[in-house]
């Protein structure tokens, strides 16, 4: 099958969620042994992935268009421009199930996001030395980085036996708010007047290859996830299928099954962030956060085995080329079969 894949020039970069997917959507499709030119008009069939205003259009040519959203509401023009599409794709239920609120009137595929062989299961175990804890997204302020900072503080302070590292993509944005907690409105017992200079809190907004950020994820014993929405979520698949114990919001998550006992409840809100995600987000429960870390702290072993034990069963059923497969038989039976 030749396939057109279509998507705008900044979406082609890989250290961005729709460049990192893009590349693995299209690698596995030639896996498969079909041919996915770039914005190739000839092709019977295009996938555009990437926001509405960037699909093409062409003439006999059927159009897809596939695209993640993280609140509840689409931009404006976006669901005419969806209901232009032969076939319309999301990568989540959380997400089909906005689309459908928002009046898209296509049958809506679910073509979920997989996770690279280079995520292996780790057997972890905590006997010694800092618990280490691990946040991945800044500086986008809805995957809960702020929260992770503040809470981290509440439950362990500046115990040196607790420790958090934050992945940062090149540069950081959380802040002390002069010592003012906002998830808990009260002032945080610490006397600290610059993150950079707590010692248990490391932040790190170097890129790293995808083999150092592997090492990272494999040197952390929990990845806290407070996100208040997401159109996949990588970060914690790539966790969960690390053996890692995971916190992480439930509602969005399209693996929400292995979250497990580290599952973390949340509520509908009106967007703090009302120009790139209008709508409403998922606010995720700052006390439950806290109470997690607790547990995880007082039961770590109990939960490394958990989460490890189901490791290889989250790679199994977030496998890229199974996925793809089952998306390019959709094409094939909907455009291609006479």
């Amino acid at each position: 099958m030749i396939l057109s894949f279509n998507t705008n020039a900044g979406n082609l970069n890989v250290s961005t969620g729709y460049g990192y997917a893009g590349f693995h959507i299209v690698s596995s499709i030639q896996s498969l042994g079909h041919k996915i030119p770039y914005r190739f008009p000839h092709a019977p069939v295009q996938l555009n992935f990437c926001q509405p205003q960037y699909f093409d259009f062409n003439a006999n040519q059927k159009q897809i268009g596939y695209m993640p959203w993280e609140s509840t509401e689409l931009k404006e023009g976006w669901v005419d421009t969806l209901n232009e599409c032969d076939d319309v794709w999301t990568t989540s239920e959380w997400c089909k199930k906005v689309f459908q609120q928002a009046g898209i009137e296509k049958d809506i595929y679910v073509y979920p996001h997989g996770i690279e062989d280079i995520w292996k299961p780790v057997k972890r175990q905590h006997n010694s030395g800092p618990l280490r804890f691990l946040h991945v997204g800044e500086p986008a302020p809805r995957k809960g980085g702020q929260m992770v900072f503040e809470a981290f503080l509440d439950v362990f302070g500046q115990d040196p036996d607790y420790r958090l590292t934050i992945k940062a993509h090149q540069y950081n944005t959380i802040r002390l708010y002069n010592n003012y907690n906002k998830y808990n409105n009260i002032y945080n017992k610490y006397n600290i007047s610059n993150i950079y200079n707590i010692n248990n809190i490391s932040i790190i907004t170097e890129d790293v290859s995808t083999s150092q950020l592997v090492g990272i994820y494999n040197s952390h014993h929990c990845l806290i996830y407070p996100s208040y929405g997401e159109g996949f979520g990588f970060i914690p698949l790539q966790a969960l299928a690390s053996g890692m114990p995971t916190i992480c919001t439930e509602e969005w998550a399209p693996y929400k099954k292995f979250l497990g006992p580290l599952s973390l409840s949340s509520k509908l809100v009106d967007t703090p962030w009302p120009m790139p995600h209008p709508g409403l987000v998922l606010e995720p429960s700052y006390e439950e956060l806290c109470d997690l870390l607790r547990k995880v702290a007082n039961e770590y072993n109990t939960y490394a085995d958990y989460y490890y034990d189901q490791a290889a069963e989250v790679s199994k059923t977030f496998n890229w080329l199974q996925l793809t497969n089952n998306a390019m038989t959709r094409i094939e039976e909907k455009f291609l079969k006479v």
